[in-house]
């Protein structure tokens, strides 16, 4: 088993895939946004965030930035880079990154 870096940012990767599966139906229905899972490293996280289609398509830009609920982020695997009212965007940092960018289903 990884270290508690690896296995956060792999948690992370599991929402964002769920997450891209949501985009793949909203886009079939042509909705311009969606209700999508919280990516943060808590693996029983239920909370849910509403992302614009543009929003999430720059989230989605770089294979090492997640969306988050605030007060989610963990400063030991990453930092906020963006914030609005709705959610936060962190930028995994050293070990998660690697992982991150690694499970990038966009790669």
């Amino acid at each position: 088993m990884g270290s508690r870096n690896e296995r956060a940012a792999e948690n992370e990767a599991l929402f964002r895939e769920v997450n891209e599966r949501v985009l793949e139906a909203a886009e079939a229905f042509e909705a311009e946004g969606l209700e999508a899972l919280c990516e943060c490293a808590d693996a029983t996280c239920t909370s849910t965030l509403k992302i614009t289609m543009t929003e999430y398509g720059l989230l989605r830009a770089r294979g090492t930035r997640f969306a988050l609920i605030p007060g989610h982020e963990d400063p030991a695997i990453e930092r906020v880079v963006e914030h609005n009212e709705r959610f936060l965007v962190v930028e995994k940092t050293g070990e998660a990154a690697d992982v991150a960018e690694h499970l990038d289903p966009r790669d």
